[in-house]
C-alpha cells in the first residue's frame, strides 16, 4: 500500500487524511503499510478529515484562474 506522512496530514488511496498529531499520522501510517483498511485505520487513529486530492487541485486551479481575471484584487 502506497502511503506517505508529511506532518499532521497522511497521503493514502488519492486522499489527505488530517490528524491532531504527527504521532497519529505515524501511527496511521504504520498500520495502512502493515496490511490495515485505510478508513478502519484511518478511524483507529483519529482521522480529523478526508479530502480527495483531485477536489483540493481543483479548488487551486479555480482560485489562481479568479486571481489572474482582470480587475480581481490581490
Amino acid at each position: 500500500m502506497d502511503c506517505s506522512v508529511e506532518g499532521k496530514v497522511a497521503f493514502a488511496q488519492g486522499h489527505a487524511y488530517h490528524f491532531a498529531t504527527v504521532d497519529a499520522a505515524l501511527a496511521f501510517h504504520a498500520c495502512v503499510t502493515g496490511g490495515g483498511a485505510v478508513e478502519q485505520c484511518a478511524a483507529q487513529h483519529g482521522c480529523t478529515r478526508r479530502v480527495e486530492l483531485e477536489d483540493v487541485e481543483a479548488q487551486e486551479e479555480a482560485e489562481r484562474r479568479e486571481d489572474d481575471r482582470p480587475g480581481a484584487t490581490p
